[in-house]
């Protein structure tokens, strides 16, 4: 037995690398499924054509891998692409099988074993142009007592141009921006954004639209009643004054903001005397009020003076 062993020794070694050389193959060659969500791409080449919608935007696909490609498998961005020909010339439902030739494959090692769903639905439709106008889209309010000046907001373009399926584009009045932030902004500002267009819509004008949003201080109108009126007088005269009412009401207008926040005890209203002879005269009362507040009519707050000695 011995002797057995010693004799051809480096074509024993020979053999036995060759085998486990082959163990190693084998087992790299040993295939295992794995199953992908695959994006459906419709290319269709009548230029007049275009695509509505598909029963299904993504396949799941199911792969037999060799587990040495499995990395390949994995960092590959597959597509599974199916052409509808020239020959497709008019509006409607079309279905067709999905093959496993539809989808490129980065080794032929690597096969396709499973496409669920197999059968696609889509519908085509005439491929028309329209000019429409563009329109901002926002998101929120500015900060309380702000607000954007809608007829002062620019766009740059105001229209554009695109084209899709006669059904999605003829249902369109206008296109939108992508929403803008509004939320708590006090100052104006500008932005470039993009259109949020239908999938199925395209623009073949300028897709970017440059974007001035004005916001300004927002104003009010604001009732205010029962304020008390007071006198002033020259204090080298001793007469005596009645008013009446001695309290009056009316309605400011200004900043939203300051309005809010104003109290009675903020305003002080008064009545100047001096040079009134002694009688009965109407006299407007002077209001003090913050900047940018005033009366929305002045001339209605009076009140009726008596002065006697």
């Amino acid at each position: 037995m011995i002797r057995w062993l010693a004799r051809d020794t480096g074509m024993k070694l020979i053999s036995l690398i060759l085998a486990v050389g082959l163990w190693y193959y084998a087992v790299g060659e040993e295939g295992i499924e794995l199953t992908r969500a695959v994006p459906l791409v419709i290319e269709i080449e009548n230029e007049q054509m275009s695509l509505l919608k598909t029963s299904v935007d993504v396949v799941k696909v199911t792969f037999a891998v060799p587990r040495t490609h499995l990395s390949k498998l994995a960092n590959e961005e597959l597509r599974a692409v199916h052409r509808i020909g020239p020959d497709v010339k008019s509006a409607g439902d079309y279905s067709f099988r999905l093959n496993p030739s539809a989808i490129k494959l980065p080794s032929p090692a690597i096969r396709v074993t499973k496409i669920d769903p197999e059968d696609i639905r889509v519908v085509l439709d005439e491929l028309i142009l329209k000019k429409l106008e563009v329109r901002p889209a926002f998101l929120g309010k500015p900060a309380f007592g702000y607000e954007v000046t809608r007829d002062e907001i620019e766009l740059d373009p105001n229209a554009v141009l695109v084209e899709g399926p006669k059904q999605e584009v003829d249902r369109l009045s206008a296109v939108t921006t992508e929403a803008m932030d509004l939320v708590g902004r006090i100052r104006s500002f500008r932005r470039t954004v993009e259109l949020d267009l239908p999938p199925t819509v395209k623009p073949l004008s300028e897709a970017l639209i440059d974007v001035f949003v004005p916001i300004h201080e927002e104003f009010d109108e604001k009732g205010f009643t029962e304020i008390p009126v007071k006198v002033l007088a020259p204090p080298d005269k001793k007469i005596d004054v009645k008013i009446e009412p001695p309290q009056v009401s009316f309605v400011l207008k200004g900043s939203r903001r300051k309005l809010e926040k104003m109290t009675v005890e903020e305003i002080k209203a008064y009545l100047d005397i001096t040079g009134l002879d002694v009688g009965e005269h109407d006299v407007a009362v002077q209001v003090l009020l913050p900047e940018d507040v005033s009366l929305v009519d002045a001339s209605k707050v009076k009140v009726k003076v008596k002065i006697k000695k």
